[in-house]
């Protein structure tokens, strides 16, 4: 009976990463729903005050939107993977570097996008505007618009970062502050300064400039710790990675810009208006459904890219199953709700005319099929581009956001009118899901065993590890691996001396981490070899402890202990969880 609880304890449960994507799971929702809610509400208000050529001038706006998001998440998606990636491996120095990289960046082309923008204002606004009713109102809003770029695409860079600097909620907060100012300030632009359309985009110029406030007095306070690089010249040299790892997010921003203006115009084209409005209506619903998938990228992406810093791919493979089951889970509820209250939705939309309500549920209720298929892929090519297939990542996004659907789309509108258009999105999304079956068995087979099942899970075929496993604060949990530790490592070749080292420093970090008042009740123990010496990780929640400086106290006999056997100790605060590493010298340094 005591054998079999010891083997529990040697059991990876993930316990400590499954807590912390809970954690970071809440605040990346709200994040996106205010970036989704601000969207719609912000449409509607000037819509509602000003009438629909107002909304209309909006519209005729979003292809630079657009530009800024492709440009922000190139940039934030590609420096906050470096930085997490780099911050796993406790490479301070490139984890700083990609920040001073991207912030530098995106402001340039900030600048020089709005530089562009007032210089070329007027041709641009003929380019993207064919009324000339709308032509002088359009030009007005489109110049701040250019005039908010700066502001825009830095501090949602800056944004990027924060998770994966372990500070998720702030990132949120500057998010829903930038655009709940932003609708606040529609109504004060608009209606107390009656400065029109153009009042919109002033208030979201205004809405990222307070942001911008709270993140620098942040920072002046303290209250954020993030590294961060001086040596600017030298920082340059992570941007080709930046934009690498940057490219799938941003290939997508640019990709479903160009599937909303095919689509429309074959919608147009074979359903006319009554096409069109169902086309927006099933637009709407994919917007609603990225708040909760979107928030489960964001909150697994940071913590796999940590993990595999540290090459804990049993802690990676662990969250991806989370994030895929999860979305699966958000995905399958979200095609029955959309699939049962298909008229109830359309109602919301003031559509009532029976031809026209007739085919928006119609299309609401197969658009909907579209959800599960494409959701696991959106999930999962954010995940290849942290392994290093950032191509095939990028090639995925492409085909997601509008390589396939273009033309399957095109294909079954001709032949099957506009019902064929809306079959399109279900039928392109399990296209593409076979697709990645079937190149994922292709990488398995390439990658001499470093990449394994359909899943194309890590593994480390250079040092794999001798001990992996999930631990409680229970005495007897910490003697069992304490146990273990040191006969693995005897039967590895490990001198005894070493071994019972080894053996020793697990439990005394295991007793320090039990000791403290607020630690979790788990922690995650990775052994490896390196190089003959013996590394130990091992990682919990709790408040930021260190217990190579840490005051004895009560505890002083037990750090004492700690500190005699270890050859190196270090503890960083990552992602809000103690990460400890510590090496035993393999053989006894000579005297």
């Amino acid at each position: 009976m005591a054998e079999a609880k010891q083997e529990k304890t040697l059991v990876r449960s993930n316990q400590v990463l499954f807590k912390k994507f809970s954690q970071y799971l809440i605040p990346t929702m709200i994040t996106y729903a205010a970036l989704s809610l601000n969207e719609f509400v912000d449409s509607m208000l000037v819509s509602n005050m000003l009438g629909p050529d107002a909304m209309a001038i909006v519209g005729l706006g979003a292809p630079i939107m657009l530009i800024m998001a492709a440009i922000y998440s190139l940039l934030g998606s590609g420096g906050s993977t470096v930085y997490a990636i780099a911050i796993g491996k406790r490479d301070h120095d490139s984890a700083g570097k990609s920040l001073t990289c991207s912030m530098i960046v995106s402001l340039g082309i900030g600048v020089l996008l709005m530089l562009i923008g007032l210089a070329f204002g007027s041709p641009l606004a003929r380019i993207l505007c064919k009324d000339q009713i709308l032509l002088a109102p359009f030009e007005s809003y489109m110049r701040v618009l250019f005039l908010s770029a700066p502001l825009v695409i830095t501090i949602l860079t800056m944004a990027s970062f924060l998770p994966s600097a372990g500070y998720p909620g702030f990132s949120t907060a500057v998010n829903v502050i930038a655009n709940v100012f932003n609708i606040a300030m529609d109504v004060i632009f608009i209606k107390v300064f009656h400065t029109g359309v153009e009042g919109a985009a002033w208030a979201t110029l205004v809405g990222y400039v307070l942001a911008a406030i709270v993140v620098v007095v942040a920072f002046a306070s303290g209250k954020i710790k993030i590294y961060i690089s001086r040596r600017i010249g030298e920082s340059f040299g992570l941007l080709k990675e930046i934009f690498n790892l940057g490219r799938p997010d941003s290939m997508n921003q640019i990709g479903l810009s160009i599937q909303f203006a095919v689509c429309n115009r074959i919608a147009s084209v074979v359903g006319g208006a009554n096409g069109v409005v169902a086309l927006s209506l099933c637009l709407q619903s994919s917007s609603l459904m990225s708040v909760f998938v979107g928030a489960v990228i964001g909150s697994a992406v940071p913590i796999i890219s940590v993990l595999h810093g540290q090459r804990d791919y049993s802690g990676e493979a662990g969250i991806l199953k989370t994030s895929m089951i999860s979305q699966l889970v958000v995905s399958v509820a979200g095609m029955i709700f959309f699939m049962i209250f298909a008229p109830q939705a359309a109602a919301l939309y003031n559509i009532k005319e029976a031809g026209q309500l007739a085919l928006a549920v119609f299309a609401f209720r197969i658009y909907a099929l579209m959800y599960i298929p494409r959701d696991a892929v959106i999930v999962y090519y954010r995940y290849l581009k942290v392994i290093g297939l950032s191509r095939y990542s990028t090639v995925l996004s492409a085909l997601d956001s509008f390589a396939a659907i273009v033309p399957v789309a095109w294909i079954l509108a001709k032949l099957f009118g506009i019902k064929g258009l809306f079959w399109a999105f279900p039928v392109a999304s399990a296209l593409l899901l076979i697709i990645m079956v079937i190149c994922n068995r292709r990488y398995e087979k390439q990658s001499a065993g470093k990449l394994k099942t359909l899943m194309l899970y890590e593994h480390d075929v250079e040092a794999k590890p001798l001990l992996d496993a999930t631990i409680s604060n229970d005495p007897h949990d910490i003697s069992g691996i304490s146990e273990k530790v040191q006969e693995l490592c005897e039967e590895s070749g490990v001198d005894m001396r070493a071994a019972m080292r080894a053996a020793l420093a697990v439990e005394e970090i295991a007793v320090y981490v039990a000791n403290k008042k607020r630690a979790s009740t788990y922690a995650d123990v990775l052994v490896r070899l390196n190089q003959g010496n013996v590394e130990i990780d091992f990682r919990s929640l709790g408040d930021a402890f260190d217990p190579l400086h840490d005051e004895e106290g009560d505890i002083e006999e037990n750090l004492r202990m700690l500190r005699g056997v270890t050859s190196f100790i270090e503890t960083e605060y990552l992602l809000g969880m103690n990460s400890t590493r510590i090496v035993i010298e393999g053989q006894p340094a000579a005297s």
